[in-house]
């Protein structure tokens, strides 16, 4: 064993704490507090020792004190601008800092969460006893994740404790799918909704109709919808190219790579945005296909699903909780995996980067639409002639009884 590295028992007042001692590749001297007796003892603390030792072959430095907070401004300034993230993500990862993981780890040392992993199970728990959903905890995780295994390149810290929590159990929400019935009823609601409606208010009403249709027509996200130019459509081929998104009222890219795709028209679709293109004024190649009226400006989505989704789900009908955007996109893609599409051509229509996200709509799409085992059979051995009702027993269509001896 190197000179200088050895294992200590500290009797302390109330117990009893091991501790290393050893030297980092400097030089420099390095003391560490392990833990508490009976959890540690003289085997386990050399163990540990033996570890830092192989770290101190590789390198290792014994890192500078800086708190969690002044590593979260290095992180904003030094990192995250070379990442080429988008701002909705920036925003996000600044929203989680300040408002949960600085009030919470910001006074602390880097060196104690790398010592103490315990404290983010800590922030976990007392997370959730504040009512945040295990969604919301797991995005905190992922980003204290990314921020200590930054930490742990830059030399700062040892070990990124994140890697070795357990993480709060994800419960998928479960997905509002409307039926071929209530979607018939939803387009009526809205021609009824126009025409009860004053003039001026009408061009709104028919427009929301033709962004509902063409939802559930092409399973675009809410910011892919609204972001959609006419350059980007392709009326005589029947095909719409993603390649832009609007997200909290500033232009982007698309979700993901996945999500730049091109996506196939039906028949009914596409008649609802030839209509529309005849309609509006705004028909150049760099208008928005759903946009103001009058002006051509973006859409407020929040007033688009207030003032115009919400109360033609009411007209018709519908009762049960619906996610404006969110369901109507979930509606489309389990119609289309119920109507015996393969899992690919609903993933590429999607937009997933992972199949497992899709398998929700393939298992939803058998459960909900158990009809479509039967269109599956239909397709592949052809639709089955009915027995005439004047058929003699024993005609050919039906089996011979088995008889026995």
């Amino acid at each position: 064993m190197p000179s200088g590295a050895t294992v200590i028992r500290y009797q302390g007042k109330r117990y009893v704490v091991w501790r290393i001692k050893y030297r980092d590749a400097t030089g420099r001297q390095v003391q560490e507090t392990l833990g508490r007796e009976p959890a540690w003892n003289r085997q386990r603390a050399q163990r540990e020792l033996g570890k830092r030792l192989g770290a101190v072959d590789d390198g290792y430095r014994k890192p500078k004190r800086i708190t969690f907070a002044a590593f979260s401004k290095r992180f904003l300034n030094d990192y995250l601008p070379g990442r080429n993230l988008k701002p909705t993500t920036l925003e996000n990862y600044r929203y989680m800092l300040d408002r949960h993981l600085l009030a919470f780890f910001g006074r602390r040392q880097l060196s104690e969460l790398d010592a103490r992993p315990e404290l983010i199970d800590a922030y976990v728990s007392l997370k959730a006893k504040q009512g945040l959903s295990a969604k919301t905890i797991h995005n905190h995780l992922l980003l204290l994740n990314e921020m200590l295994r930054r930490a742990t390149i830059w030399r700062l810290i040892r070990t990124n404790p994140v890697a070795s929590i357990d993480r709060p159990r994800l419960a998928q929400p479960e997905m509002s799918v409307l039926t071929e019935v209530e979607i018939a009823r939803l387009g009526a609601a809205y021609d009824e909704l126009h025409r009860e409606r004053p003039e001026h208010e009408r061009p709104w009403w028919l427009l929301a109709k033709t962004i509902v249709l063409t939802a559930l027509g092409t399973a675009l996200r809410r910011g892919e919808l609204l972001g959609l130019r006419w350059q980007a459509v392709d009326l005589l081929e029947g095909k719409i190219e993603v390649r832009e998104a609007l997200v909290r009222g500033e232009f982007t890219t698309p979700k993901s790579r996945a999500s730049r795709r091109v996506i196939e028209l039906g028949p009914r679709t596409r008649a609802v945005l030839e209509a529309h293109w005849r309609r509006t004024a705004h028909k150049g190649d760099e208008d928005l296909v759903f946009c103001h009226p009058e002006r051509g400006s973006p859409i407020d989505p929040g007033k688009l699903s207030r003032c115009f989704l919400k109360p033609a789900l009411a007209r018709a009908g519908i009762r049960k909780q619906f996610r404006s955007f969110h369901d109507l996109r979930h509606t489309s893609l389990t119609h289309a995996a119920a109507a015996g599409n393969p899992q690919i051509y609903v993933q590429a229509r999607a937009g997933h980067s992972q199949g497992a996200i899709t398998e929700r709509y393939m298992h939803a799409g058998q459960i909900l639409f158990p009809h479509a085992a039967q269109r599956s059979e239909e397709r592949m051995f052809g639709r089955r002639h009915r027995t005439s009702k004047a058929a003699a027993p024993g005609s050919s269509d039906r089996a011979a009884p088995i008889r026995r001896a």
